[in-house]
């Protein structure tokens, strides 16, 4: 009898301890695992190294599960009969069948799941070895199911906001987190003429006039990037800045014409229909904060700022300079 209670122990500790190790695994994110891994904690290698090809590792994990919960119940089956007869197969089938759901699946799985990453560092290295012993058993098992895996994604768009949904009620991210993370899917829902300062309310100059007819506008100008034209908006020529604007008149340069001011090189045109994702890239590429918005005849629709794109995720920046908290709505109201 003694034989029999330590063969049902063996069983159900050894299937137990595989499936904490397979919860412990499933538990542990890849971006977790390298984070340990900067962090210095011993294994941590090798679990990013497990990570990154989970296939393998958990195939052992699941060969030494079976073997134990299929062989194991085996032999336990023959062990039992000959000791108590078939006649209380039935009884002891059913016994051991809820002690190994409850014992070697549930409780350890949980278990698993509670103490992923402590559990992940400690097997990770011996998960590596038992790996490369089994790797031509492995390589036999893929043979057969190979034409039947498919590249499963990672991870979706619905699923992180899902999941920033999920982390914020758990208070793990604040509310301020979950609303940018939400956010930042939307930039490419969004194109330059959903965010853009449009042309009846653009503040620009023009190119002809000298300083000293516009000083008073110079003065009380709440930009400091401007755009330049030559007979109309349709026609911008370039960007000054209101800074360089203000050194001339400092210097009594007041005769000297907008145009001297313009900085073409600082000139970025895009269409109207690019999305606002794309265009944080092209600023920083270009090393401007401002873009002149054209339309499909090709003539200014407005103008779309570094400013514009950062407030889709932040929410309005406002500075003690702004008079209008919103242009866009300042447009419409002139239309009307």
């Amino acid at each position: 009898m003694s034989n029999l209670v330590t063969l049902i122990l063996a069983v159900i500790l050894g299937s137990a301890f595989f499936s904490m190790i397979e919860a412990a695994f499933f538990s542990v994110s890849l971006s977790k695992a390298r984070v340990l891994e900067e962090q210095g904690k011993r294994g941590a290698s090798s679990l990013v190294k497990i990570k990154e090809n989970m296939h393998r590792p958990i195939t052992v994990v699941v060969i030494f599960t079976n073997i134990f919960n299929i062989l194991g119940s085996m032999m336990i089956g023959l062990v039992v009969t000959d000791i108590l007869g078939s006649a209380w197969m039935g009884f002891f089938s059913a016994i051991f069948t809820l002690s190994i759901i409850i014992f070697s699946e549930i409780l350890p799985k949980s278990i698993g799941e509670l103490y992923a990453s402590s559990i992940s560092l400690l097997v990770a290295k011996p998960l590596i070895l038992a790996t490369k012993i089994f790797t031509p058993f492995i390589w036999f098992i893929d043979l057969i199911t190979g034409p039947f895996g498919r590249k499963i994604k990672v991870i979706s768009e619905e699923e992180i906001k899902i999941m920033s949904h999920l982390s914020h009620m758990e208070g793990s991210i604040e509310a301020d987190e979950k609303e940018m993370i939400q956010k930042i899917f939307k930039l490419n829902d969004l194109s330059a003429k959903d965010v853009m300062t449009p042309r009846t309310v653009i503040v620009a100059l023009d190119a002809n006039e000298t300083l000293e007819k516009i000083e008073d506008k110079i003065y009380s100008l709440a930009h400091s990037r401007l755009p330049v034209y030559r007979n109309n908006l349709d026609d911008i020529i370039g960007i000054c800045h209101q800074r360089d604007l203000l050194i001339a008149l400092s210097r009594g340069e007041k005769k000297r014409k907008v145009s001297e001011f313009v900085k073409s090189n600082l000139s970025l045109f895009v269409s109207e229909d690019i999305k606002i994702d794309k265009l944080i890239p092209l600023f920083q590429k270009e090393k401007n904060h401002l873009a002149i918005v054209n339309d499909e005849f090709g003539g200014t629709a407005g103008v779309v700022t570094l400013e514009d794109v950062l407030e889709q995720i932040v929410g309005e920046i406002v500075d003690e300079t702004d008079k209008e908290i919103d242009l866009r709505i300042k447009a419409k109201e002139l239309k009307k």
